[in-house]
């Protein structure tokens, strides 16, 4: 078993949604330590921002690292936004205008599929790290439902559910997300690191 894991972010919502997912292989479980600084994601690919920020975590502590970038891919904006999910239509801007900025650039697309996704890296040593992504397709409505969940989650309809994420309770939802795929991936690898 791990030892310790330090998750590159301060975001309550998802230490909780990871200690979760690793509570049975992993002993202690840390948040971003707070002297860190600002860690900039420049990379082109969520693959490349995850290795970023577990990079980054990860020479500061000396410690296995585990970072992850996600967003939503919309097929007829040619995968926008995509690594820009969280600043899509500028930094100040809060999720229910890009919502509506979203909707409002599919109004005259026949095509309304789209995908959320989650790369996950994990920096064990300085030369090895695992790289994984999980990824639900779905559909964006038309219009927004459901109350729980964040981010673009009313306005997301998972394949095979006739609900969006945001109609989802916590429990469903982390049992099949695109975030939920990518960590257990990681967390098998994990296992089989550290059976012992």
């Amino acid at each position: 078993m791990l030892d310790k894991l330090i998750i590159a972010t301060s975001n309550e919502h998802k230490i909780k949604e990871i200690k979760n997912i690793f509570k049975d292989s992993i002993k202690e479980i840390f948040p971003i330590p707070s002297d860190i600084g600002e860690i900039i994601e420049n990379g082109n690919t969520f693959i490349e921002n995850s290795l970023i920020k577990a990079r980054a975590v990860y020479n500061h502590t000396k410690l296995p690292s585990l970072a992850d970038d996600s967003g939503l891919c919309v097929n007829a904006l040619d995968g926008r936004p995509g690594i820009y999910s969280a600043r899509y239509g500028g930094e100040n801007l809060g999720y229910k205008e890009k919502m509506q900025m979203l909707l409002d650039e599919l109004k005259d697309k026949k095509d309304r599929t789209a995908y959320f996704i989650t790369s996950a890296v994990c920096v064990l040593d300085d030369n090895y790290y695992i790289a994984v992504e999980g990824r639900v397709n779905g559909k964006i409505i038309e219009n927004k439902r459901g109350f729980d969940g964040f981010g673009y989650d009313p306005i997301f309809q998972p394949d095979g559910y006739n609900v969006t994420y945001a109609e989802m309770s916590l429990e469903e939802k982390n049992s099949m997300s695109h975030r939920f795929l990518a960590m257990n991936k990681i967390k098998n690898i994990l296992l089989s690191i550290y059976h012992n």
